[in-house]
This record gives structure tokens, sequence and C-alpha cells, in this order.
């Protein structure tokens, strides 16, 4: 991962709410990566939320961004997901284990 994608990532966990990072806790083992720029995460309801980056914006197709045009629990599995792969914060690698 660049360094720019690393950046990007952790831009995206700091400027989303408490609440809202800690509810996408409950989602990092359902996140899929179907291409370069778009992943699938699953809800426990079996709904199927996307998550797209495209020219350094994020969206997701889920209700909660739509409406509030804020950042999602969906987008912060994929952003914490993408930073435990490139081990950039260990620390993020080891709350997923514990999860």
């Amino acid at each position: 991962m660049a360094k720019k994608d690393k950046n990007f990532w952790i831009r995206i966990l700091n400027s989303t709410p408490l609440h809202v990072r800690r509810r996408a806790s409950s989602y990092l083992d359902n996140v899929k990566q179907v291409s370069n720029s778009e992943w699938i995460v699953l809800s426990e309801s079996g709904a199927q939320y996307s998550v797209r980056v495209s020219d350094n914006n994020v969206s997701c197709t889920c209700p909660y961004f739509s409406l509030e045009k804020g950042y999602c629990k969906h987008i912060c599995a994929v952003a914490v997901n993408e930073l435990a792969k490139s081990e950039v914060l260990p620390w993020l690698k080891k709350l997923r284990e514990k999860l």
C-alpha cells in the first residue's frame, strides 16, 4: 500500500465520530475486496453495502452515508482492514484479532 493510500484511510478514520468507528468493529470480518477501488461489506442482517473509492473520495451505498453525508461504519471497517493489511498501525491489527 502506498503512503498516499495509508494517509487516505487514516484521514477517514480521524474524521469519523468515535461512535461510528466503534460500530465498525462488528464488520471487520465481513469485508471483501472486489477490485482495487471497491469493497463489499456484509451486514449482520445479510444486506450488502458497496464501498467505493474514486478520485480520493469514498462512498457507501448504505442509508447512513446517503442521509448523513458522513463516513459510515462500513467505510470505517474497510479503512481498518486496509490499514491492518499493511500493518501500518500494529495496534489496529491486535484489536482486530481480539474482536
